[in-house]
């Protein structure tokens, strides 16, 4: 669920019904989606090679890039105005389903032109247009889920949001138990399969959830007004995507040897957006107390050096191991091309934890609502990535693309740390600087130990892992009252007196 939609919801819902949501939609993510990702879709790979998903992966980026045409910042906007006038919603909520038929159009002239541009041609075309159709469904179970968001369905929202990944766990986890063979064009039709069956439960509920509203006179909505609403959360979105998304697209494009590059490159990127799902879901966590604590004129900064505490020693575990040992960690979900991309994996797990920490600053900028200052880092950030990746592709191929997504990273959290710190100043943010130095060098102490040992490394990993999760309990590293405060009693009687006052 994107994150910009909790505030408004918290109008109508209890901390304790939102935090029970929460924990539902963040278990459901956490057992499901990267279990896909990890053994289905790696699988995937594993068995059809690199150079053929190296062709699909492209694609797919390219179709999610583009998804701004088909969303326009409608589903946050929605969320937000349903939850807000639960009285006077459906015709604006019905003017969005108007407009989200005319961005259509849009997106598949977008996303075919500029394919062909690129120079797809034949099956590769073909594909494009499939992913992309893909991307029309998946938009439409998005813009359902918003509704059931607003509406306070938060229970079938959760179950809808890991839904068709359920059914693709199961259908193509099986499939590849039974065939020795696959190929891509199974995978685009499972999903496709998935999506509409996910879309068409999800929008039964929502039917079932309109019949319990009161009856409200049917009134004209402006489909532009809808699309201009939405449309600020729309161009970060993009910006975020665009220094996520347009590194495969460039390396498979320009490479020498481009389609096997950009499968490598996939390998490791796999497992940052497994890793990545924790910062995410934790960022849904943080953006209504940062809200609620803004509006009450209440100190932030304790619970955002805490919560960046706890994933600063989750992040850092993952990278100190991976640049020790990369080729055991990708041993786990591959049998084949290991060697190839072991050296991209570091890069992007220290992408990952640094990215981890945009989660806290980019979430407590978005509760202060400075989208205009985020979108500008965000466009930063994009121009940088663009530009390090035409630099070093030529010369480092997937490799250069990891370098330039942990470059472009720590450029833009540090800006967005830096805002924070400055817009609420105190030497109490200290303590980050003295966790970051404390952890790196327990962490680098236990991986270079680790590694000096004469033991397999598939038993070594993870007890490093296991050490340097533990070292965060080290007096100085982490405040673990962090996380008992978010769901503590204390909490929701603040919330709930704030709910209160404003009814």
């Amino acid at each position: 669920m994107p994150f910009f939609a909790y505030e408004a919801i918290l109008t109508k819902l209890s901390m304790k019904q939102f935090l029970s949501h929460l924990s539902l939609l963040m278990l459901l993510n956490l057992l499901i989606k990267p279990a896909y990702l990890l053994l289905v879709d790696a699988r995937i790979q594993d068995v059809v090679g690199p150079e053929e998903f190296g062709r699909y992966f492209p694609l797919l980026s390219l179709s999610i890039l583009f998804n701004i045409l088909l969303d326009a910042g409608l589903s946050n906007h929605m969320t937000r105005l349903i939850a807000s006038q639960r009285d006077d919603w459906q015709a604006a909520y019905s003017a969005g389903w108007k407009a989200k038929g005319v961005l259509i159009p849009f997106y598949f002239a977008a996303l075919l032109g500029t394919g062909w541009a690129l120079g797809y041609r034949g099956e590769s075309l073909q594909w494009l247009a499939w992913v992309g159709g893909n991307q029309v469904v998946l938009s439409a179970v998005l813009f359902i889920r918003a509704g059931l968001q607003g509406l306070g369905a938060h229970r079938t929202d959760a179950w809808v949001s890991i839904l068709d990944r359920a059914m693709l766990l199961v259908g193509l986890g099986t499939l590849l138990a039974i065939q020795p063979g696959f190929q891509i064009a199974w995978l685009l039709a499972g999903t496709t399969l998935a999506l509409i069956a996910a879309g068409s439960i999800a929008f039964w509920r929502l039917q079932l959830n309109r019949k319990h509203l009161p009856f409200a006179p049917k009134r004209s909505s402006n489909i532009w007004l809808q699309l201009r609403e939405g449309w600020p959360y729309a161009l970060l979105f993009l910006l975020m995507m665009t220094y996520h998304r347009v590194d495969a697209i460039m390396l498979e494009r320009s490479a020498t040897n481009g389609a096997v590059e950009a499968g490598w490159y996939a390998m490791s990127y796999r497992l940052f957006e497994a890793a990545n799902m924790i910062g995410y879901l934790f960022a849904t966590l943080l953006l209504p107390y940062f809200s609620r604590m803004l509006a009450e004129k209440v100190d932030v900064r304790p619970l955002a050096i805490g919560a960046s505490q706890l994933l600063l020693v989750g992040g850092g575990t993952i990278a100190w191991t991976a640049c020790f040992w990369p080729d055991t960690l990708l041993q786990l979900f591959y049998d084949h091309e290991i060697a190839e991309a072991a050296p991209i994996l570091p890069w992007l797990m220290v992408s990952f934890a640094i990215f981890a920490q945009g989660y806290v600053f980019s979430t407590l900028l978005t509760a202060r609502k400075d989208l205009r200052f985020l979108n500008t880092v965000a466009a930063i950030g994009a121009i940088g990535n663009i530009a390090l990746n035409a630099i070093w592709i030529p010369k480092y191929g997937a490799l250069g693309c990891a370098m330039a997504s942990a470059i472009t990273q720590a450029v833009v959290v540090f800006i967005q740390c830096a805002s924070s710190i400055l817009k609420h100043p105190g030497s109490v943010w200290w303590k980050l600087a003295r966790s970051l130095a404390l952890h790196s060098l327990v962490c680098g102490t236990i991986c270079w130990i680790g590694s000096r040992l004469d033991v397999d490394a598939q038993f070594i990993a993870p007890a490093v892992i296991t050490a340097c999760l533990l070292a965060g309990f080290i007096p100085g590293i982490m405040d673990d009252s962090t996380l008992r405060a978010l769901l503590s009693n204390k909490m929701n009687t603040f919330a709930a007196s704030k709910l209160k006052s404003d009814s």
